[in-house]
């Protein structure tokens, strides 16, 4: 995802803001077009990155990466699952990442998913105030024959309780995504596009609703404005009615001309992931 990001997707970008961690990622991504794979996360890593649109700084978020394994139940790692679980609560978006070659070869795969899918229930029980997107990311899909019915029955099997909730929440969006890695890499940007969409459309909100308040206090700042009051205000040495009806009026603009610049890159990635699988 990283090296793709990095190169460029219809002029989004991701760049890590720590040098090392670039040439970490991009050389890790190198091996893997070459077949050759990095050993399993074996511990939480945070890559601290900045959305771009057409060279323009969009969004800084950050990527938690949490160690294969995880609350699946190859842990005894008490530590492991309480540092997920404080995750799952706090991040703005999740992405799950399932081993489609093990749902589908493995008998004792479909367990470990089901644990892990309960922990993501969880947490968006907990935080049912909050919109966020949930990311289903199912690996390895170039060793397993997604033209047959019963692979995709196995695939969906241990997740149904998970992608049911999320159906049924109304603060919650959900996307299924089928990843491949290695030499011939399959939609490995969807899922990180996909909630990064989420994240602009809710900056978008935030600042609609900024813009719309700095306007009525302006509005109501201004119905206030007169000459006795500007007098008192001067004795004072506190700002006018007037004076703060002016500034209120430049920080609406400000918010306002600061959702205009959100809106060509999420109409952008809208039409970039039209054919995601949603729910």
């Amino acid at each position: 995802m990283y090296a793709a990001m990095y190169q460029g997707v219809e002029g989004f970008q991701v760049r890590a803001g720590d040098d090392g961690h670039h040439r970490q990622l991009v050389a890790d991504a190198a091996a893997i077009m070459a077949g050759r794979y990095p050993a399993a996360t074996h511990r939480r890593a945070c890559y601290d990155l900045v959305l771009k649109y057409d060279g323009a700084e969009v969004m800084p978020f950050s990527w938690r990466d949490h160690r294969g394994g995880a609350a699946s139940g190859r842990t005894t790692d008490a530590a492991d699952v309480a540092e997920l679980n404080r995750d799952l609560l706090d991040s703005d978006a999740i992405v799950m990442f399932v081993d489609g070659a093990e749902l589908v070869n493995d008998p004792g795969a479909a367990r470990s998913a089901g644990r892990l899918s309960s922990h993501v229930l969880r947490a968006l029980h907990s935080r049912e105030r909050y919109l966020t997107p949930v990311v289903i990311a199912i690996t390895k899909c170039d060793l397993v024959d997604l033209g047959d019915a019963r692979v995709h029955t196995m695939l969906g099997g241990p997740l149904r309780e998970l992608t049911g909730a999320i159906r049924a929440s109304r603060h919650v969006q959900g996307a299924v995504v089928r990843v491949s890695c290695g030499p011939s890499p399959l939609n490995v940007t969807q899922p990180v596009l996909f909630t990064l969409r989420c994240g602009l459309l809710g900056m978008g909100e935030r600042l609609a609703t900024a813009a719309g308040r700095f306007s009525a206090a302006a509005e109501a700042a201004a119905g206030r404005d007169t000459l006795p009051g500007r007098f008192i205000a001067r004795r004072r040495r506190t700002p006018d009615s007037g004076s703060l009806a002016v500034q209120l009026r430049r920080n609406a603009e400000r918010a306002y001309q600061d959702l205009l610049v959100l809106i060509p890159p999420a109409e952008r990635l809208d039409r970039l992931l039209r054919d995601v699988e949603t729910f």
